[in-house]
Parts: C-alpha cells; structure tokens; sequence
C-alpha cells in the first residue's frame, strides 16, 4: 500500500468526521443536506484513494479488492455508494425533508431540528377490525431532519433502498436513520483506513 495513499485517506476520513458532525449539529434542511452531500463525497474518496494505493504492491491489491466486495454486499456500504452516486451525477435528492414539528404524542410538544424521541407504544389496534395487534412496541418521533430516501444512481441505472441491515446485523433503533447510518460507514471507514496503514 502506498503510503501517500493512506495519508490522503487519513485527511479525507478527517473531513467525513467533520461532515458527520456538522449533519448532527445542524439545525435546517439546509446544512444538514450540505453535511450529508460533503459526508458522501469524503466516504467514496477514502475508497479512491486507498484504491490507487494498492496498485503499489500485489497483497494490498488483493485486499482491496476484497473490501471492494464488502461495500458492494454489505447494505450501507453500498447505498452510501450509490447515495453519493446519485449526489454526484444526478439530479434527484439523496435525502427527504421529512419529520415533525411536534411531538403529538406529549402534548403537541415543538420537536427541535434532527431531534429524537424514543417511544413505547402501549398497544397497537387493527385500523379495521379494531383487534390488538402488538403491544409494548418500540417507536421513535422525530423532529425535522433528512430522511434515507431510495437513491438512483444513474451513469449504470441503479436504485438502491434504505439499509436494513450492517455486516450481517440489524441496524435497531438506534442506527435505523440517516445519521445513523452515516455513523456505522465512518466506524467502518475508520476501521478500513486502520488496515490499510497496516499494509504500508
């Protein structure tokens, strides 16, 4: 691995980290789209750079290659590779403006910006037949914020869906959103620019 490389992915995760920070933070559609589209663009160009760095010798190409693959199988990988995809090249949002200005389940409480509120719903009744079907469910409201959105990426005409899971886990409720999402990449990032400064 060439150690030029891996000193350009070491800047780019820095300003991924910094994105990432920025879309928690933010308090409008706005900024939080402009951290998200900076986010994308830092993630594919860790790939970049660590993918010309192991043209340098024959083991390091062997495993890029293999984290290659990774981020095609594994699900938010790959739609943060088609999300900035679509970013780059297309014309249609990577995110939806979506959330709630209230809370409408504590008395119609203002929600603040990327704000959430994890619920217990006590029951949940059949709309029709008015029959239980679950109770104690686990539930999230939340305040205004960008929301995963199916993303098209167009230069090979693929759509990607919302992850569900990550390395063969569940993502949960607590990963289950854009910014959470957005923090499982950077932990595998991070891990993933960690190897490669192994193999310099």
């Amino acid at each position: 691995m060439d150690a030029q490389a891996v000193e350009q992915a070491e800047n780019k995760l820095r300003k991924a980290e910094k994105s990432l920070e920025l879309l928690r933070a933010a308090e409008n559609y706005e900024s939080a789209e402009e951290a998200w589209s900076d986010f994308l663009l830092a993630a594919s160009t860790i790939y970049s750079k660590l993918e010309q760095g192991s043209k340098s010798k024959g083991s390091s190409g062997g495993w890029f290659g293999r984290k290659k693959k990774e981020r095609k199988d594994d699900p938010v990988l790959r739609y943060l590779h088609h999300a900035r995809n679509s970013d780059e090249h297309g014309i249609e949002r990577v995110a939806a403006r979506g959330g709630n200005l209230i809370d409408i389940t504590e008395g119609n409480q203002p929600l603040k910006f990327n704000e959430r509120r994890e619920k217990l719903i006590l029951s949940v009744h059949d709309g029709k037949t008015g029959k239980l079907k679950a109770e104690n469910v686990p539930a999230v409201m939340y305040g205004p914020s960008l929301q995963m959105v199916r993303v098209h990426d167009r230069r090979f005409g693929d759509h990607c869906d919302p992850p569900g899971t990550h390395l063969g886990n569940p993502l949960g409720l607590e990963n289950d959103h854009l910014i959470g999402v957005a923090a499982l990449g950077l932990a595998y990032l991070t891990k993933l620019v960690a190897e490669a400064k192994t193999l310099v």
